[in-house]
């Protein structure tokens, strides 16, 4: 036991390079795994029973509120971005997200939202702050292109993928 006066107990805070929501960015997005799934899907990606819980690359999960403010509907395709990044994914509406936050599930290639993070390193534990960042969601009004871009880029993703493995 380490004798009380002997103890110490450091905190400090730790601006957030650009991450902090403001006018341009207001929305706060938060990174999270998807039920069943691992890292990048690797191995949990082939498995037919973990698919089935999710069809298509990730979604952008948004309040309600902050969906009828920005116009968007449920299961829209949105450009979600950052300071870094812009990616177009899929909104899911839901009562169970906190208006201001949005959350994005980080297994997926395309609609990928490690594009939107930072990656620069917390200066303690040297992790990537990859977990949170400050984002915008704009409607894309026309949906038919939206839908043909997705597959275009998920299609071609997989032929990329595809191509190195048989290399």
């Amino acid at each position: 036991m380490i004798p009380r006066r002997e103890r110490s107990t450091v905190c400090r805070t730790v601006a957030c390079a650009g991450g902090d929501p403001d006018a341009d960015y207001p929305l706060v997005l938060c990174t999270v795994r998807e039920v069943g799934h691992y890292s990048c899907r690797s191995m949990t990606g082939n498995c037919a029973a973990l698919q089935s819980l999710a069809d298509e690359p990730g979604r952008v999960q948004i309040s309600r509120a902050d969906a009828d403010r920005l116009g968007i509907a449920d299961r829209q395709l949105v450009w979600v971005s950052s300071r870094r990044g812009k990616v177009i994914t899929r909104a899911d509406i839901s009562d169970r997200i906190n208006h201001g936050a949005v959350y994005m599930t980080y297994q997926w290639w395309v609609g990928a939202c490690n594009e939107l993070t930072q990656d620069n390193l917390d200066p303690v534990s040297k992790t990537p702050e990859t977990k949170y960042c400050a984002v915008k969601i704009e409607a894309i009004k026309d949906q038919l292109w939206a839908e043909q871009f997705a597959w275009r880029a998920y299609s071609d993703m997989k032929a990329r993928l595809k191509a190195a493995v048989d290399a």
